[in-house]
């Protein structure tokens, strides 16, 4: 029996190398969703109460406390994602803390993010609230899903952000500092940076009347 077992197996073996048929169809479940953002950078926002932790205790963060967020930009606009919350060791804490009737805290997991230097292309997946009708500007809420750089089909589904960019020329803020060139009001380093771009254009359209039709 352990002989046609054994003959079973090479058969189909050498049918998948044969006919090309794969040996791992797994892969992420989001991977069609993927887009690319640029890792702008790692910041921890110190709560008091949230910890980071680790695979191994050795390894943990359980200093005075603090929320890994990690800011993506795109050409659409900037993602914030948060570092995954451990489930589990989170919902243990908030028995405990019901118990002892104090404020329980959210504990989030270390991930690959925590070491991706800025400026590196990040890829992600992202399921965000409709923005409002009459503020689509405004920052709405997302679930992001990333791909575990060190599994074939693993993924980390986190929580954060999105803002879209805001439509504009920055006319208005050009304005501003128009009406401050030349007022003596600025440092000269500033109003040299700002100003004298403008003193140049003007200076080339004084020199280059435009001729009026008789």
């Amino acid at each position: 029996m352990k002989n046609v077992f054994v003959g079973t197996v090479s058969i189909a073996l050498f049918l998948v190398s044969a006919y090309g048929f794969p040996t791992d169809t797994k892969t992420y479940k989001h991977a069609s969703q993927y887009q690319v953002a640029t890792l702008d950078r790692n910041l921890r926002v110190v709560t008091g109460s949230d910890v980071t932790v680790a695979k191994t205790m050795t390894d943990a963060k359980l200093d005075s406390g603090g929320q890994g967020i990690h800011l993506l930009y795109t050409d659409q606009g900037n993602y914030r994602a948060e570092a995954p919350v451990n489930k589990g060791r989170t919902l243990g804490a908030a028995f405990a803390a019901s118990l002892a009737h104090t404020t329980a805290p959210t504990i989030h997991n270390k991930w690959f993010l925590d070491t991706v230097q800025p400026g590196t292309k990040v890829l992600f997946a992202a399921e965000c609230a409709k923005p409002n009708k009459k503020h689509p500007n405004e920052t709405v809420r997302c679930t992001f899903w990333f791909p575990d750089p060190d599994s074939a089909d693993h993924e980390y589904e986190t929580i954060g952000d999105f803002t879209p960019y805001v439509a504009g020329d920055g006319s208005n803020t050009q304005k501003t500092a128009d009406s401050l060139c030349g007022t003596g009001k600025l440092k000269p380093d500033v109003e040299r940076q700002i100003c004298e771009g403008n003193a140049e254009q003007a200076g080339s359209s004084a020199s280059n009347p435009v001729s009026q039709p008789r």
